[in-house]
């Protein structure tokens, strides 16, 4: 039988990022997009025992939405925003989120591939789809955490400004893939 920790942690490594992504898109902070992931690590790590989430990744969305709303709530943003950021993501079951990350994932990769050099894209995919660390990537391809770094923060800025679902701070660029 797995431990709790190891299931934790498979868990962690599995859904953090993409957790990151989603709550970084909407806040806009990188610290407090940060901080909103790991209070929901930190809250299912001591509700772990007391509660049965049959989908891990939906739990976390969900989560991280509603946590995502109460940061903007903070920050004095009206009541109609914080609305129309909820809608935008709505209870999804795992075949309809599967769908929707899929597209987004598509649109994103051939928007990449066109745009990127070829240096960036590599880093990029072994950052993002292989999901490693900037020191085993730069282990890999011999080069300097620091390069590793810049390449992906280049390829985020590209991305941002010619990827339609990575927009604008209200998220409406899912709207279109939803519906």
């Amino acid at each position: 039988m797995i431990s709790k920790e190891k299931m934790f942690d498979a868990l962690y490594e599995k859904h953090w990022s993409e957790l990151y992504a989603f709550a970084l898109n909407v806040t806009r902070d990188k610290v407090i997009a940060e901080d909103i992931v790991q209070e929901v690590f930190i809250d299912y790590w001591s509700r772990m025992n007391t509660i049965n989430v049959e989908l891990p990744r939906a739990y976390f969305f969900q989560a991280v939405r509603n946590q995502c709303a109460k940061a903007l709530s903070n920050r004095n943003f009206n009541q109609v925003q914080i609305e129309n950021i909820a809608s935008l993501v709505p209870d999804l079951d795992e075949i309809q989120f599967e769908e929707v990350k899929q597209q987004l994932l598509n649109e994103i990769n051939q928007t990449a591939i066109s745009l990127l050099p070829d240096k960036c894209l590599t880093i990029f995919k072994m950052r993002f789809y292989e999901q490693l660390s900037y020191k085993e990537i730069a282990s890999r391809l011999n080069i300097s955490e620091s390069t590793v770094e810049n390449q992906v923060n280049k390829a985020l800025k590209l991305l941002r400004g010619n990827t339609r679902y990575i927009t604008d701070m209200h998220f409406s660029v899912l709207l279109s893939i939803m519906c």
